[in-house]
């Protein structure tokens, strides 16, 4: 996962309701794709997805079947091509403080030992 400003430059420090863009690369470490994938991505605390850049149900992106949006956390039911599969969506902060990245999670639906985990991190919201 990559939390990107405008420019496309990381970002551990934000300012209060500014968007940034999150970017997640998924891909199998297998020699085949993996189907029925779900990747989860818990939202730092504080922080809300943005309506206009991602869309809840059914999704046109090549590679991402469905979406869901809750709360906490965006839900991508996607396949983990060999080949890096990138997902593109933005988050705001609502909160000032420093939070905590929660790390993303990756399982096949229907094979339990087919899992992944990224690293997680810090950003902080100034005013």
């Amino acid at each position: 996962r990559e939390l990107l400003d405008q420019e496309g430059n990381a970002v551990t420090c934000t300012r209060l309701g500014e968007a940034i863009r999150v970017r997640l690369h998924i891909r199998s470490l297998l020699r085949h794709p993996v189907t029925n994938a779900a990747v989860v991505d818990l939202l730092p605390g504080g922080f809300e997805v943005v309506d206009t850049s991602v869309h809840a149900g059914a999704c046109s992106k090549p590679g991402v079947d469905y979406i869901d949006l809750r709360e906490d956390r965006a839900v991508f039911f996607a396949t983990a091509p060999v080949q890096a599969l990138q997902i593109d969506y933005k988050i705001k902060s609502c909160n000032r403080g420093e939070f905590v990245v929660p790390p993303v999670f990756a399982q096949s639906m229907y094979d339990r030992n087919v899992k992944g985990r990224g690293v997680g991190g810090r950003i902080t919201v100034t005013e």
